[in-house]
Parts: structure tokens; sequence; C-alpha cells
């Protein structure tokens, strides 16, 4: 007890400045955020051909520039089909939408179970946030272009060219706030956008979480076989002061082969899935088209019946089940691979396949 009095006494004197404190064991002063800090205000002294400064500059000039013009070119497009898509009567977007499902959809295996999930948990409110959250960032993109005209000074120069980047970002977020009208409206489409991305991307994770559940409890069984098989030859690549990595890396190996093989076995599932899907699509869209022009009025009655009922009728299912067996081996035969130039059309989504892909599997 007199011990702990006295080394109480001892920080007390330290703290009021009798004694200096001493040192950590492990020579740091400082917490690790207090020397992270101390980090970044040196960065502010670097010189102008600093290595950073540099490498920066150059990806600014060869990464940035490139991508914000490819990300434009896409945005562009992107605005074309949705003319094209506006224009179109609603059976032509079916048949093009459900041949895309026949042939392609086991490659967006987890963008398509995220729309019917979204279509479920959100559905026509959910388009109409996204149509209130396009409409202002629309309304920001024309405030913005205005904006880039002004020459309040009457130099023959823009003011935003004058500006430093940082009165120019707080000029544009002034624009942005400026150009929207309702932001009430806005916030309750954001937020109502991210509580059915949440519910989409918790639905995913159970949806997955089976597959990926056996497959990892698959490879836990396969690992003490495998490593029998695989140890001795990487415990002699990798020799005696790294043999203690050697079961770290047969497990992670295993496992990864294991939730890889469980993804592409969920691809077979959905592209069986979205062959059935789009063919029904395909076919229901066909004979619409057929009955709103008289079509299958002409037919003879031992092949329709009249009036023409698809509900008692196996038309339908003639075309639904044979483009769905094509579409499906054509996917299972291509490896749920995109060919040239589709790969390229297709990158956006493929980026977004990706990014759902690592937050359900994370």
């Amino acid at each position: 007890m007199a011990g702990m009095l006295a080394d109480m006494e001892e920080q007390a004197k330290a703290l009021v400045g009798g004694d200096k404190a001493e040192p950590k064991k492990d020579g740091r002063t400082k917490a690790d955020f207090s020397r992270a800090m101390d980090y970044i205000k040196d960065l502010q002294n670097l010189p102008d051909d600093s290595p950073i400064k540099q490498g920066f500059a150059c990806f600014c000039k060869w990464g940035v520039k490139p991508l914000i013009i490819i990300t434009m070119a896409y945005i562009w497009v992107g605005k074309q089909l949705y003319k094209v898509y506006k224009m179109l009567p609603i059976n032509i977007i079916n048949i093009i939408f459900g041949v895309g499902l026949c042939f392609f959809g086991g490659v967006y295996f987890t963008a398509i179970a995220a729309v019917e999930a979204a279509r479920n948990l959100g559905g026509a409110d959910m388009w109409d946030h996204l149509t209130t959250c396009w409409n202002e960032a629309g309304e920001v993109a024309v405030a913005s272009q205005a904006d880039d005209k002004v020459d309040a000074n009457k130099n023959s120069i823009a003011d935003v060219e004058e500006m430093s980047t940082n009165e120019l970002i707080n000029h544009k977020a002034r624009v942005a706030l400026m150009a929207v009208k309702d932001p009430q409206r806005l916030q309750k489409a954001i937020v109502s956008l991210l509580n059915v991305y949440v519910a989409v991307i918790a639905t995913l994770k159970y949806q997955f979480a089976k597959t990926v559940a056996i497959a990892l409890g698959i490879a836990d069984m396969l690992s003490l076989p495998i490593t029998r098989v695989v140890g001795p030859v990487l415990f002699a690549v990798m020799g005696k002061d790294l043999h203690h990595w050697v079961p770290t890396i047969i497990d992670t190996t295993v496992k990864f082969i294991a939730v890889f093989i469980a993804s592409y076995i969920q691809a077979i599932i959905s592209a069986f899935y979205s062959g059935l899907r789009g063919g029904q699509l395909v076919a229901v869209a066909i004979f619409n088209i057929a009955t709103e022009r008289g079509w299958m009025e002409k037919l003879p009655d031992s092949l329709v019946s009249k009036p023409f009922d698809p509900d008692k009728s196996y038309l339908d299912e003639c075309i639904q089940y044979p483009l769905a067996a094509v579409g499906f081996y054509v996917q299972i035969t291509r490896g749920f691979t995109l060919d040239f130039p589709l790969n390229l059309i297709c990158l956006p989504l493929t980026i977004v396949e990706w990014f759902l892909r690592f937050q359900v599997y994370t």
C-alpha cells in the first residue's frame, strides 16, 4: 500500500510540473494520432519537386483526367439510352431486357438479385426517389454550366478560372445548394434510397450466406488432406524460417477457392433463373404486341382459342422455354463472360456488380 501511495505521489508531482514524465518503454512520447497529424503537417513543407508531389501531379494528369473524360462519355451514352427508353413502347423494352437476361443474367447475378430485392422492398417509391435525385442533379448541372460563363468583372475571363482550388470548391458548392429548390424533398429521397440499399445488402447477405457457409464448411474439411499433400512441397520452398506460414497459406487459399466456386455455382443458379425470367418477359411482350395488332385473331382456331386468353394457351411457353435453354447454354459455354465490345459497353454495370459482390461476400 505504501508503494502505491508513493507512485501516486510521484505521478501527481509530474502532472504539476515538478518532475518530467518519463518516456514510454517503446520510445514514443506521442499518441499515434498526434504523430499522424505531425506527418500531415510536414507534408505542407515539401518542395515542388518532391517525389510525392510529382507522383500526385502525374496521377492527376494521366489518371484523373482520362477517368473524368471516360465517365462523362458513359454519362452521355446513358442519357441517350434513357431518351431511347422513354420513346420505346413498354413491350419492346421488355423484349430487350428479356433477351439480356437470357444471355447475360449469370454475369450480373448479384446486380439482378439486388434489383429483385429492391423491387420487393421499395418498388415504385424507389423509382420516384431516383427520379427526384436525377432531376435535382440536372438542375445543379444546368446552374453550374451557367455559372462557368459568368464574368462579373468584365475582363473577358470567366470568374471560375480566376479562383483558387479552395475558392472554386466553395463557390460550386454554393451554386449547387442554390440550385436545389426543395432540399427537404431531396433529403427524403436520399434517405429512402439509403434505407433501400441497406435492406438490399442485408437481404443479399442472407441469400448468399448459405452458399458461402457450405463452401467454407467444405474448405475446413479439405484443409487437412490438402495440407498433407501440398504441405511438404510448400515447406521445402519456404524453408525453416517461414514454415509456420504453411498452414495459414493453405487454409486461406482453400477458402478463397471454395468461395470462388460458391460464387460460380451461384452464377449457374442465377443464369438458370434469369433465362426463365427473360424468356417469360420476351414471350409475354410478343403476345401482347400480337394481341394489340390483331394477329392472334387471324391464327387458326385449332392453334389459338378465340378469344385469345394467354392463361389458357401454351404458346408463350413454346417461346419462353426454348429461349431460356439457348440463353442458359450460351452463358455456360462462355463461362459467364462478355465478349468485346459488350464488355466495354457494360463496364459501368460490371463495376456495380463487383462492388455489390464485395459488399455481400465481405
